[in-house]
């Protein structure tokens, strides 16, 4: 059961087992100040945990051992010094820094080849607040996707399905696909075998049981990649299989929530967030969406 309160409210009950999206330092001073008892909330040494275990560093440690064969591919590097990202920027056509401490899409920089002023800014103070800079190759992505789990906090991690996906050319999160968990595992079975698939979940689980399961409960997904090689180099499709991980509620939990219980089998849909920056055009289009799919 879930009871949406008002800040008023936060005082008035002992009891609550509050359960945001992600929690971070402001919100627990927040609820703190609404009235919320100590007791009810993460400790500051949990918030520096889930904050240590959150780090980007964590997927760049996880991934070696997740590339299980020929199906697999991706590298990223955890880079502490200017000179260190200049060198990786520099030595190739095209790459991706990210600030370690971000998600969804965000704190990303796409570079070209060149250390420019600006990159060497961003670098400087994001390494200065985050304590260094993870770097990554560009690659030819076809298919963004996630693998779900849940973590009980006792050392138990649960595989809860799958999450198809889109992101914008900036790499910002759009949207979900609305497919069965064995929809999504059949078209990624189109670009390498079902096995392949298997092996990565139930590796994902014991090292992610290792790696989190005594210290976080709740939801996590890991965001991967379908990639493509050149026709001589075979396989042509592996799977990036730890592009980040999400060490909270996210979209993909939700997009599968919402199939598995609103969705008639066998129906498809597709689960986005849309902005409208003037007023009545959401009212339309949803009125336009309801006439549409009555």
């Amino acid at each position: 059961d879930v009871a949406l309160l008002t800040e008023p409210e936060v005082a008035d009950g002992k009891d609550w087992k509050f359960s945001p999206w992600g929690w971070d330092p402001a919100l627990r001073k927040r609820l703190m100040t609404l009235g919320a008892g100590q007791t009810e909330l993460p400790s500051a040494d949990y918030m520096n945990i889930l904050r240590e275990h959150s780090h980007r560093l964590q997927a760049v440690k996880l991934l070696p051992g997740l590339r299980l064969n020929e199906y697999f591919c991706g590298e990223s590097f955890y880079l502490s010094t200017l000179a260190e990202c200049s060198a990786f920027v520099e030595g190739r056509e095209a790459c991706l820094l990210k600030a370690p401490l971000s998600g969804s899409g965000k704190g990303l920089n796409w570079c070209k080849g060149i250390f420019t002023p600006f990159i060497s800014g961003w670098c400087t103070r994001v390494a200065a607040s985050q304590g260094g800079i993870i770097a990554e190759p560009i690659y030819n992505k076809v298919e963004d996707f996630a693998m779900e789990f849940y973590s009980d906090g006792t050392g138990e991690v649960t595989f809860m399905g799958y999450s198809l996906f889109h992101t914008g050319k900036s790499g910002m999160y759009e949207g979900n696909r609305l497919l069965s968990n064995e929809a999504i595992w059949k078209q990624l079975s189109q670009y390498v075998p079902s096995k392949v698939l298997t092996d990565l979940e139930n590796c994902l689980k014991y090292r992610l049981s290792a790696l989190v399961g005594t210290v976080y409960k709740g939801y996590l997904g890991v965001d991967m990649m379908i990639c493509r090689f050149p026709e001589n180099e075979k396989p042509v499709f592996r799977i990036h299989p730890c592009v980040e991980i999400n060490l909270r509620m996210n979209m993909g939990v939700v997009a599968r929530f919402l199939y598995d219980h609103y969705v008639h089998p066998g129906s498809i849909g597709r689960f986005v967030i849309d902005y409208h920056p003037s007023e009545g055009e959401a009212l339309q289009e949803h009125e336009r969406m309801s006439a549409t799919y009555p």
